[in-house]
């Protein structure tokens, strides 16, 4: 579902074409007119998708994607320019984009991209492999057919949230995960109960798996930007874990549900 788009464009014109359509279909609108901020504004909004303009004057749309996705940030971005060349929608694609329209065109259309890159999205991001019986890592073990922990051989007990919460990690290993998304892949909403909750959440799951062998978090704050599972002490850690104990935030965030994660 989406409920909040970050549109990047200097075209007032379009911004508000476009943002009367979406006010239409109850979707909330957030713009930007040039791609100088646009990863400051991602460390204090999460949007469900990005629409960013490419092309027009002042602007390198393909400089700010591969910018965004070097930094982390996944959410669905879908590129509007008004070339038709092939070259430049092979490039948007190999940096990242998930879709490329070409201006002039009809907001109606640009929604239902957008709704079907978060679709996608939802698919191909969210789901862990089925195939896997167990995930090892330091001296931990993940049994995903008896949904149980093991550290050093002994079993650790797990809540059911726990659980879904170290599923999705050990599928997204080394990748930036918002508060946000972790927030709406466990099925919850964004809700100031819900960031509170995933505080908790995140310090019991550290507090079960312990440090790894070489006295590192498996869990890693990025801040101002979420949350990173580092499996092998072979990686160098990039960040520092500061979270030793919950933090509340009092902003709320728009989240994208899912709803396939095992309660």
């Amino acid at each position: 579902m989406i409920t909040h788009l970050l549109v990047v464009e200097p075209d007032q014109a379009i911004r508000d074409e476009l943002r009367t359509h979406l006010q239409k279909n109850q979707v909330d609108m957030s713009v930007l007119y040039d791609t100088t901020s646009l990863v400051r504004r991602l460390e204090v909004e999460v949007p469900s998708a990005i629409v960013l303009r490419h092309g027009a004057p002042g602007i390198d749309g393909m400089a700010a994607l591969r910018t965004l996705r070097a930094a982390g940030y996944d959410m669905p971005v879908i590129i509007v320019s008004r070339s038709t060349e092939v070259v430049d929608k092979i490039l948007a694609f190999e940096l990242g984009a998930d879709d490329y329209v070409v201006d002039p065109f009809d907001p109606i259309e640009l929604l239902a991209r957008v709704r079907n890159a978060l679709r996608r999205h939802h698919r191909e991001g969210f789901a862990v492999p089925v195939y896997r019986e167990q995930y090892v890592f330091g001296d931990c073990a993940l049994d995903f057919l008896g949904r149980r922990l093991f550290r050093g051989g002994v079993e650790v007990a797990l809540r059911p949230s726990e659980f879904a919460l170290l599923k999705i990690f050990s599928a997204h290993p080394m990748k930036t995960l918002s508060r946000a998304r972790i927030i709406g892949m466990l099925g919850r909403e964004g809700t100031d109960q819900a960031e509170r909750g995933l505080d908790v959440l995140v310090f019991r799951v550290r507090t079960a798996l312990g440090t790894s062998p070489a006295g590192r978090q498996y869990i890693q704050t990025m801040r101002g930007r979420g949350y990173v599972f580092v499996p092998d002490d072979t990686v160098a850690a990039t960040v520092d874990c500061d979270e030793a104990e919950p933090r509340r935030y009092g902003a709320r965030r728009q989240a994208v549900r899912y709803d396939a994660v095992m309660q």
